[in-house]
C-alpha cells in the first residue's frame, strides 16, 4: 500500500522494515524507561520509496524486546484484537529520491539533535526542580548527571572559560586564592538557588545585595 500525502498510519510491528544500515547506538534501556512514563510519542518516519524506517530504529528495537517479554504495549500503541499485534504510528508519504538521499536523512535526523547542545545551567534548574516536584525517570538524566555537570561548571570556572552568556552581557572571572574560598562560593551559589526566585544567579545575586544595601 502506498501513500500519496503524508499521513499517520497504524502499521502493524512484525511488518515494519528496518534500514539496511543504521550506525547510530541506542540506550534501549532509557528508552523503555521512557516509553513507560510517557508512552509511545513519536511516530517512527518511514521511506515510502523502499518501505524501510529512516527514524526511529530505537523506538522500534525497544516495542519488539517489550512485546517479546510480554509487557504491556505502552501508551499510544494499539493492539488488534483478532491478531493481537501491536500497531504502530508510522509516518507515510514521505519518499526520498534514491537510497543515497534516505541515508543521509537517517544519519542528519540522528546528528541534528547532537549539535544542539544544552544551556547547562538552565539544564540544572530544570532537573533539579523536576527532581524535586516529580521524578527524573524517563528524562535520560539521573542525580549523578546533575552532579557531573555542577563539577563541570566549577572547573570550567576556575580555569576562567565559562563565559556562556548571550552577546551584549558581561561577564567576570572570579580568582580564587584555595580550594576553601572556592567551596565557598558554590555553596553561597547553592544557598542563592534556595533562598530567592531569580530565574539566573546572576538575578538572584542581585537580589541578595540589593537586600543588604538596604533602600
Amino acid at each position: 500500500m502506498e501513500i500519496s500525502k503524508v499521513e499517520i498510519v497504524f502499521t502493524p510491528l512484525s511488518e515494519i522494515q528496518e534500514a539496511d544500515r543504521n550506525v547510530k547506538d541506542h540506550d534501549i534501556g532509557s528508552i523503555h524507561e521512557s516509553m513507560n512514563r510517557f508512552g509511545f510519542t513519536s511516530p517512527l518516519l518511514m521511506n515510502e520509496k523502499t518501505g524501510k524506517l529512516v527514524a526511529g530504529h530505537g523506538r522500534i528495537e525497544t516495542l519488539k524486546q517489550k512485546k517479546q517479554f510480554n509487557e504491556s504495549p505502552p501508551a499510544n500503541i494499539q493492539v488488534d484484537e483478532e491478531s493481537k499485534e501491536w500497531l504502530v504510528p508510522v509516518i507515510r508519504g514521505v519518499s526520498f529520491r534514491n537510497d543515497e538521499e534516505a541515508q543521509a536523512y537517517l544519519l542528519a535526523d540522528n546528528r541534528l539533535v547532537e549539535l544542539g547542545g544544552w544551556d547547562t545551567n538552565a539544564l540544572i534548574e530544570e532537573l533539579e526542580k523536576l527532581a524535586e516536584e516529580s521524578s527524573l525517570q524517563g528524562t535520560g538524566f539521573d542525580e549523578a548527571d546533575i552532579q557531573a555537570m555542577y563539577e563541570d561548571l566549577e572547573a570550567k570556572v576556575s580555569e576562567g572559560t565559562d563565559k556562556g552568556l548571550p552577546v551584549g552581557k558581561p561577564s567576570y572571572e572570579i580568582i580564587f586564592d584555595d580550594e576553601t574560598q572556592q567551596a565557598m562560593f558554590f555553596e553561597f551559589v547553592s544557598w542563592l538557588k534556595k533562598n530567592y526566585d531569580g530565574e539566573t544567579v546572576g538575578e538572584r545575586l542581585y537580589q541578595h545585595i540589593e537586600i543588604c544595601l538596604g533602600d
